[in-house]
């Protein structure tokens, strides 16, 4: 190499046809998409991506830029699956139901298959009040917990492409689920009160079974919210035996079945 201005040269070039190649891969990232979805195949291939990384490090004739090529290779297919995400779901997805019925679990989980973000409307209030939602309900009571939430989602009401976890209780407000259509699609994860109550055994950060933890509770707050919720949803998935893994997948069929 002759002086700097032969490397940068050689560097804009490079460029040039990264981007031309990157563009013809995105195309082909669509294009994969419309045939998965014609012919009814999964959409989602995690398997795929090993092999892809596998792949592309055997084109490597350099191993000193191994570990880059991975970074690049982890962040172009994360772009190519948020790329599937907007074509396939131009929409928030809002997760509600009752406690235990594994909002935040599964809206992680999909977030990370999805590529999409990811939000606690919980979170929110926390951050921006500096208080646990315990501390909310034995200062102020629920009310004022109800008020913070509804500012939370008000908060986020210029999200894309992003997953919404909300309280068990935020149906109790009608503002609430009126705010939440305007965003995306609602999907109930529905719980029976027996599992419910498994799965919060070990949960000590409800405040509205603080007092008063039994099926009896649990049964009581849930079916006086069965109407909420159904009336709320647009889509509905029964999680009782079912593992976040089947939850999130069965999420996914639901909302391409649409």
């Amino acid at each position: 190499m002759n002086s700097l201005e032969e490397a940068r040269a050689i560097i804009d070039e490079c460029d040039k046809k990264i981007v031309e190649m990157f563009e013809l891969r995105m195309q082909a990232v669509l294009d994969v998409l419309k045939y998965k979805r014609e012919h009814k195949l999964p959409v989602f291939q995690p398997e795929r991506e090993q092999y892809i990384f596998k792949k592309v490090n055997s084109y490597l004739r350099n191993a000193k830029f191994s570990d880059e090529l991975e970074s690049l290779y982890s962040e172009i297919l994360g772009i190519s699956k948020r790329l599937q995400s907007k074509h396939l779901f131009p929409f928030n997805l809002i997760f509600i139901g009752f406690m235990g019925g594994g909002k935040t679990s599964v809206g992680k989980k999909l977030s990370t298959l999805l590529e999409m973000n990811f939000i606690d409307i919980d979170d929110i209030v926390v951050r921006d009040s500096g208080m646990s939602i315990n501390n909310i309900f034995d200062s102020y009571g629920e009310g004022r917990f109800r008020n913070l939430e509804t500012m939370a989602i008000q908060s986020i009401k210029g999200k894309k492409n992003t997953i919404i976890s909300c309280g068990g209780g935020v149906v109790l407000n009608s503002k609430n689920v009126d705010l939440l259509k305007d965003m995306g699609k609602i999907i109930w994860l529905k719980v029976s009160p027996k599992i419910a109550y498994s799965r919060l055994l070990a949960d000590d950060g409800r405040p509205l079974l603080k007092d008063s933890f039994s099926l009896e509770t649990i049964n009581e707050i849930l079916s006086s919210r069965l109407p909420l919720y159904e009336n709320a949803s647009d889509i509905i998935i029964n999680t009782d035996e079912k593992n976040v893994d089947q939850i999130a997948c069965e999420v996914i069929e639901k909302l391409l079945d649409q």
